[in-house]
């Protein structure tokens, strides 16, 4: 019979995405690959062949406990990262924690992402290896390449020195403001008959798995020195499939593509698009001011109605790995997953962050000399075009996407991230 190996993820399509990718990779090479996550997700998952688990709260009953539609849920998460862990993860954890080592008995191993907070205690429970999945470096927290973080602007990169003593000690102040959150963990370890850990929800998890991955690219983040033992950065694991299978290009986008020169694509992922704003009708107005088709990705609920004209396109989604490539330009809120396929695809950027671990990824793009940062406040078309203009016209920063996007489009982040998962369970 085949090793059976669960994974654990919670959050947006970003979130599922690479654990979709892993599990076919492991399927591949004959484990029996279990995905543990929201009811929404069910379909998708099971469209792919892999066996699915439903744990944890669904978007409509995080809604009915909150009071909260959508759109309300995402924009409180952008506000506050105390409402993510005290509102929509603390309150839940002990359930979703029972829920998954049900799932995990008799399996080989239990893989979970940063924000599947109770997959380390179910593999605890259930007595299997527990591999810790980092899907972005914002959560990984190196002292010498440090996250990007909008209230402490001063951490940058750093070999040693003042620098890196100063991001060490910035550090060492957010395990403290955050080590509030072991209190409440201990008592759902205790009501789960588990010792009592001193061990932090955000900063701990690499350190105290039995294999620790990051399943991102290393141009966004090359391993540091303080990264846990046996710490691997496999690559993107790249998946994009509306529904499971194959990945189909809307046929009214297929004949624009066909129909003109190369257009920029605008897109709020699958999370910031519940709180678009005047995103799209500002994005489009930027498009024309530099002569410019433009293609809207806004999403499900989104207004179609945007684009109201032949040198526009809007649509609720489309393959970022077939579209990108056929861009001129990529702009978007800066999503790991969304901003690892513009990699992958050369184009350049611009990323407007809303939320989380996009500020970081912005900044990482920039960094790399393939885009640039626009903050959310300033997304008028004036700017847009003014920013979205420049980065178009700069031959160094289509170049360097170019060769990175060539560099990326190498990595297999599944199948490493597979092969090292199997290495463990042997």
């Amino acid at each position: 019979m085949s090793p059976r190996i669960v994974l654990c993820t919670a959050g947006s399509l970003g979130d599922l995405h690479p654990f979709i990718a892993l599990g076919l990779a492991l399927k591949a090479r004959g484990i029996q690959a279990e995905i543990a996550t929201s009811v929404e997700y069910g379909p998708k998952v099971e469209a792919e062949g892999l066996v699915f688990h439903r744990v944890g709260p669904g978007v409509e009953r995080l809604s009915a406990d909150l009071g909260m539609d959508l759109a309300g849920l995402t924009e409180a998460i952008a506000k506050s990262d105390r409402f993510l862990f005290e509102k929509v993860m603390l309150p839940y954890l002990e359930d979703w924690t029972r829920e998954v080592e049900v799932v995990a008995r008799g399996s080989a191993a239990v893989v979970g992402a940063t924000f599947a907070a109770g997959a380390a205690m179910a593999a605890e429970l259930a007595g299997v290896p527990y591999v810790s999945a980092a899907l972005q470096p914002t959560v990984v927290f190196s002292a010498f390449d440090p996250p990007y973080l909008p209230r402490a602007p001063w951490l940058k990169p750093a070999s040693g020195g003042a620098q890196l003593w100063l991001n060490k000690a910035t550090i060492r102040l957010a395990r403290a403001s955050t080590a509030h959150w072991t209190k409440p963990i201990n008592r759902v370890r205790r009501a789960l008959g588990l010792p009592d850990s001193d061990a932090n929800l955000l900063f701990d998890g690499a350190a105290r798995a039995d294999l620790a991955l990051a399943l991102y690219s290393p141009l966004l983040s090359p391993p540091q020195p303080d990264a846990p033992p046996g710490f691997a950065v496999t690559g993107y694991a790249a998946y994009d499939s509306e529904a499971g299978g194959a990945s189909v290009m809307p046929r009214e986008l297929e004949r624009f593509l066909k129909d003109g020169p190369a257009p920029v694509v605008f897109t709020l992922g699958s999370a910031a698009v519940h709180i678009p704003g005047d995103f799209y009708v500002e994005s489009l107005k930027a498009a024309r001011r530099i002569g410019r088709r433009a293609v809207l990705l806004v999403g499900p609920e989104g207004d179609l109605g945007v684009a109201d004209g032949r040198d526009a396109i809007a649509v609720p989604y489309a393959p970022f790995s077939s579209l990108f490539p056929r861009a001129a330009a990529v702009v978007h809120q800066g999503g790991v997953g969304t901003t690892q396929q513009a990699l992958r695809a050369g184009r350049p950027q611009v990323v407007v962050p809303h939320l989380g671990d996009q500020f970081d990824n912005g900044a990482r793009v920039a960094r790399l000399g393939a885009g640039a940062v626009l903050g959310r406040g300033r997304y008028r078309a004036e700017r847009v075009a003014e920013v979205l203009g420049r980065v178009l016209e700069d031959a160094g920063v289509v170049e360097t996407a170019r060769r990175l996007g060539v560099v990326a489009m190498q990595e297999d982040g599944a199948g490493v991230g597979a092969e090292k998962i199997i290495a463990l369970i042997d």
